[in-house]
């Protein structure tokens, strides 16, 4: 063997081997998903034995049960569901995904075009952090005032509170994409409705993802505020309503259902998210 074969080839570097990922088994992942509830349930369990607080604070199986009897019934006819979900749930979860959809539309757009235009961006970096800043729960009187007392104040209140982080998102993710593609795009002549569709919007979609989970879970915490004034249905209005009437029951009763729906949306956006980037996470994969 001459020295020239011992001597390492630039440029070429030995294939290391495969890294294992050592991973949590199914039924560990389960347990350790299923360890943080059971310990809330357990202490919320202790809390309702207790001599000073168990007054007001019920039982779980208490609560279920107030649930169940508010906004199930044995009526085929309705779904199987109670007069509570007509009246309350479903109007609370249309004025949330209202809102949020309406700041989705006003976040991506808004923020496509700041992150394409550093002009514009510039000119309006101001007002958008003045308008960051002005804490929402505080403007419910004035969108009462400016849009009445029907569902159109809450659902803006809705899009005004959660807009910001899918638009600061959008911009970053927009900034992100680089000045590589863009030039790149500009020497084969691509036309610029291909640019948007095809580079920008899908190089800046995980951070647009990321910034509508975020506002999604803030949708729910706004839609509760936006209730609990001048309101005559909805999750909010029975919060109050509830407290009101010192029914401790039907008040943690509320406090369950806001629960299972925000781990419902969080599911159902998971799904969604999965596979809208699908093609994201196989990229990355490979490049891992």
């Amino acid at each position: 063997m001459t020295t020239q074969e011992l001597r390492p080839q630039v440029g070429h570097r030995a294939a290391a081997p495969p890294r294992r990922r050592i991973g949590l088994t199914l039924p560990t992942r389960i347990g350790l998903r299923l360890l943080v509830p059971a310990l809330i349930i357990a202490a919320w369990w202790g809390l309702s034995l207790s001599t000073t607080n168990g007054y007001f604070v019920p039982s779980p199986l208490e609560s279920l049960r107030a649930a169940g009897s508010m906004f199930l019934s044995s009526d085929p006819t309705h779904g199987f569901l109670g007069d509570a979900t007509f009246t309350h749930f479903v109007p609370s979860v249309g004025r949330a995904l209202a809102g949020l959809g309406l700041a989705i539309v006003i976040g991506v757009v808004t923020g496509v075009l700041l992150g394409i235009f550093p002009l514009l961006h510039a000119l309006l970096q101001p007002l958008v952090h003045v308008g960051r800043s002005l804490p929402s729960p505080a403007l419910l009187g004035v969108f009462f005032l400016l849009f009445g007392i029907g569902d159109s104040p809450k659902i803006f209140l809705i899009a005004f509170s959660v807009v910001w982080p899918i638009l600061f998102n959008t911009i970053d993710g927009v900034m992100s994409v680089g000045e590589i593609r863009s030039q790149a795009a500009a020497v084969y002549r691509i036309p610029a409705r291909l640019v948007l569709t095809h580079i920008v919007l899908p190089g800046a979609s995980p951070k647009i993802f990321a910034g509508i989970r975020t506002a999604m879970s803030m949708s729910l915490i706004i839609m509760i505020i936006s209730e609990l004034q001048k309101s005559d249905n909805g999750l909010g209005y029975m919060l109050v309503s509830t407290q009101r009437d010192f029914d401790y029951p039907g008040f943690f009763a509320v406090l369950i259902v806001l629960a299972v729906l925000g781990v419902v949306m969080n599911f159902i956006f998971l799904q969604i998210e999965r596979r809208v980037l699908s093609w994201h996470r196989g990229a990355t994969a490979q490049n891992d």
